[in-house]
């Protein structure tokens, strides 16, 4: 009777040494699932897709030089007038691969450039053509190019800089192409590698394009290869304008 009496009392002591531990355990066990949770890597962002691109467009005006081709720095125009140092207006003329639609949909509302366009690029006050130098504001630029809809928005920070001139000869006027490449933010995608240029031509008071491309992930373009994408986009303009 005395061994089973003291069977029993081993028993009870023993479940309610068990009932004394289940609380730390349920917390040992939480606290170790919520250490892997946040150890777990979040979901990567996919690259915007290779070869996306947004064309712009807007108003200029050299400085420092008699026209785009002899210019130490240019002014984006803001909503249509003259500005050194405010950030330009931008409207956005086309766009070619699915990520940027939303930037030319028919729901896309682009103001007129008077009226705020859709976009922003920052001035290039001065730069030094001969050594391809940004003097002001200095590289890398964050936000030189803007770009805003409802629920998006885009932008571009260029971090080198190659610029062009073309000086005036028979009907084709002086022409500026600056060209650079940088990263490429987006909502919804990881920053990706892109290029940019844009061209202009004339003395004062004139327009310009441009185009920023995003390249596939890890891609170094070399200046060259910019400077000749320029150098299209510069005859593309001229012959469109020889057109009307």
């Amino acid at each position: 009777a005395s061994n089973r009496s003291c069977a029993v009392r081993t028993s009870i002591t023993r479940g309610l040494a068990l009932r004394a531990e289940s609380p730390r355990a349920a917390l040992t066990a939480a606290l170790f699932g919520a250490a892997l949770l946040a150890a777990a890597p979040a979901q990567a962002l996919p690259a915007i897709p290779t070869g996306s691109n947004i064309d712009f467009f807007g108003g200029v005006d050299p400085l420092g030089g008699a026209d785009l081709s002899s210019a130490t720095g240019v002014d984006f125009f803001t909503l249509g007038l003259a500005s050194p140092g405010v950030a330009g207006t931008l409207g956005v003329s086309n766009t070619t691969g699915g990520a940027f639609l939303v930037f030319t949909t028919p729901l896309f509302n682009c103001p007129s450039l008077a009226l705020g366009g859709c976009g922003a690029i920052k001035d290039l006050l001065s730069f030094n053509v001969g050594t391809q130098t940004l003097i002001n504001p200095a590289l890398p630029v964050s936000g030189f190019l803007s770009f805003a809809e409802v629920g998006s928005a885009a932008s571009f920070d260029l971090a080198t800089f190659q610029v062009t001139q073309i000086p005036a000869s028979g009907n084709q006027l002086g022409t500026i192409i600056i060209a650079g490449s940088g990263t490429m933010h987006f909502t919804g995608f990881a920053d990706t590698p892109a290029i940019m240029t844009l061209t202009g031509q004339g003395a004062g008071n004139t327009s310009f394009s441009g185009t920023v491309i995003t390249q596939a992930p890890n891609t170094v373009p070399e200046p060259a290869s910019m400077a000749l994408l320029g150098v299209g986009l510069a005859g593309m303009t001229l012959l469109r304008r020889r057109a009307r």
